[in-house]
């Protein structure tokens, strides 16, 4: 049975969004070290002016440490949350491609799509100057995809026991 996930645009908008998510974390990948640590800087200083108690007090050195120790957590919620958002679309995107009988596996697919995608992305991060790909962000983007599921799937189940409810 066709849902209106199922409707042509729906699939085309949801892959074009998910491979789009897709290039945009490859070309953040492909930055090297120091264009990495110049974008998470802009927003661990940002960070730091507005939230560290006496900030513009501290010396140029306290100030740099401070700052580098908000661009280690600015840089691993990078990673969370693009991941989140990747297993968001990926789940939306087999959604449109399945439909209704085959919809109890497309969870565990996506986040096995996903996984593979975080395992490929930290590989190509081992061929960028000054970059590394470890285990652990490959575990952290991970979990972003299965996030992304997750809320995926309790917007719309919620989405549907409304409907199921009123009509």
């Amino acid at each position: 049975m066709r849902t209106g996930w199922q409707q042509r645009w729906v699939r085309i908008l949801t892959t074009a969004l998910t491979l789009c998510l897709m290039v945009l974390i490859f070309f953040f990948s492909a930055e090297d070290a120091d264009r990495s640590n110049a974008t998470s800087g802009i927003f661990a200083r940002w960070f730091a002016e507005r939230f560290t108690a006496g900030f513009s007090e501290m010396t140029a050195e306290e100030q740099q440490a401070e700052i580098d120790s908000i661009q280690f957590i600015v840089r691993k919620s990078a990673h969370f949350l693009e991941y989140t958002a990747l297993g968001f679309l990926i789940r939306s995107c087999l959604e449109s491609w399945a439909g209704d009988r085959r919809r109890r596996g497309l969870g565990p697919a996506g986040w096995a799509l996903g996984a593979l995608y975080a395992a490929t992305d930290e590989a190509h991060q081992l061929l960028v100057d000054g970059r590394g790909g470890t285990v652990t962000d490959v575990l952290l983007d991970s979990s972003g995809v299965l996030t992304g599921i997750l809320i995926w799937t309790l917007i719309f189940r919620y989405l549907a026991a409304k409907r199921r409810r009123t009509g």
